[in-house]
């Protein structure tokens, strides 16, 4: 271990899933020196899945969705410092300043820094955002039986809030600007059984849609359609928080850039999670997962304290809708082979050119497809080329082709 961390602090900006996994790592593996984490929130770190399916249906509260509470933190000498944010980094004499102006020396530091929803150009009382606990709280006192609500944006916050609220007993409209829900991260049949799911559980969604403004009462279109709503819930998308970065100095793209053992640009200096741009087949990229957040936070801990072990976690996520269940692993590629699974269930796998498995898809009722992505995630570790045509074939076990 760098005999610097024996004199100064190891900090860690963000103590959302990211920070708060990197700081208990760090104590999990032996640091006993200083350690902080500093958090916009008032919060001890949680997990962000629940905001929009467990804590809006009232049956998770902030307790079941936290790593570890303020108690715990205190136990572990995890000092957290919330409602005083750094305002600069000082990269070259190893420091960072608080907004009340109090200085902190570092020996190492990780910027977990997450990102923030994006917002329309108008606020007005109507409209929420779901991105932080309290968000969701307030969501969750506002979807009452017969709600009218309008969601803004197809993608999986927009899709999972629809999902609570007509659970809930409210109207729904979702708008969506693409073609196809999610489009960004999902093929094409996917999109559309979902988008069949959607409907068929009275949301109204709209498609390739345009939105004017907002009014107290009411939405309106680019078209001219006026639709009457008591509330709209916007969910286009995070920002991710890399100003800090950027002022400090270090190499930022679309996040923080890191190397393969997620140091940023500049020496000492860590970057992780939501906010963390890093190299995935070749291209830089960001994962806003929990996966990655849980993944990069134990990594980032482990390169802090010296350990020099490439980051090669594959990447995936979830999502549930309804009683249906999307699991995805690895990277999307050209290739696709499809196999149907009972109850109008489909498993996507995706294929190199030689054949070997890249990454896969899974949507099927409850969480039925778990088994299958988590055979695809070990097919994928092995990098044996694969059959097609027996992929294709649900009589052949995934487990079998993992045999050899």
């Amino acid at each position: 271990m760098n005999n610097a961390l024996k004199h100064d602090a190891l900090i860690i900006v963000g103590a959302g899933h990211a920070g708060g996994r990197a700081a208990l790592t760090l104590r999990e593996e032996g640091y006993t020196g200083r350690l902080i984490l500093i958090g916009d929130e008032p919060h001890a770190p949680y997990e962000r899945p629940p905001l929009s399916k467990g804590l809006l249906q009232g049956t998770a509260d902030l307790a079941g969705c936290s790593l570890c509470d303020s108690t715990r933190l205190a136990e572990l000498g995890i000092e957290h410092i919330a409602g005083n944010p750094v305002s600069r980094v000082e990269p070259q004499r190893h420091r960072l300043q608080l907004a009340d102006g109090e200085w902190l020396p570092y020996a190492g530091l990780l910027l977990a820094t997450g990102g923030r929803a994006r917002r329309l150009p108008q606020e007005q009382a109507n409209v929420l955002y779901l991105r932080t606990h309290d968000e969701a709280l307030a969501l969750r006192a506002a979807l009452r039986p017969g709600t009218r609500l309008v969601v803004v944006g197809g993608g999986f916050i927009g899709l999972e809030v629809a999902a609570t609220a007509r659970g809930l007993g409210c109207a729904v409209t979702l708008l969506e600007a693409g073609p196809r829900l999610a489009g960004r991260v999902l093929p094409a049949v996917i999109s559309h059984a979902l988008l069949d799911l959607h409907r068929g559980q009275g949301v109204d969604v709209r498609l390739n849609v345009s939105l004017a403004s907002i009014e107290a009462d009411a939405v309106l279109l680019a078209d001219g359609q006026r639709l009457a709503c008591d509330l709209v819930v916007v969910g286009i998308g995070m920002q991710p928080n890399t100003e800090l970065a950027a002022a400090a100095g270090l190499e930022v793209g679309q996040g923080i850039r890191v190397d393969a053992h997620l140091r940023t640009s500049v020496a000492d200096i860590y970057a992780a999670g939501d906010v963390c741009e890093f190299r995935l087949a070749g291209q830089y990229q960001r994962q806003e997962t929990w996966r990655n957040a849980e993944a990069q936070g134990r990594h980032a801990a482990l390169t802090m304290l010296g350990r020099d072990v490439a980051f090669d976690a594959v990447p995936g996520f979830w999502s549930d809708q309804y009683d249906w269940g999307l699991q995805t692993v690895g990277v999307i590629t050209p290739l696709t082979v499809s196999r149907v699974l009972p109850g109008a269930g489909l498993l996507l796998f995706y294929l190199d050119a030689e054949h070997r498995l890249q990454g896969a898809c899974g949507w099927a009722r409850g969480n039925s497809v778990a088994k299958d992505i988590k055979l695809c995630e070990r097919l994928i570790i092995t990098g044996r080329p694969l059959n097609e045509a027996s992929l294709a074939d649900p009589e052949l076990s995934l487990k079998h082709m993992l045999r050899g």
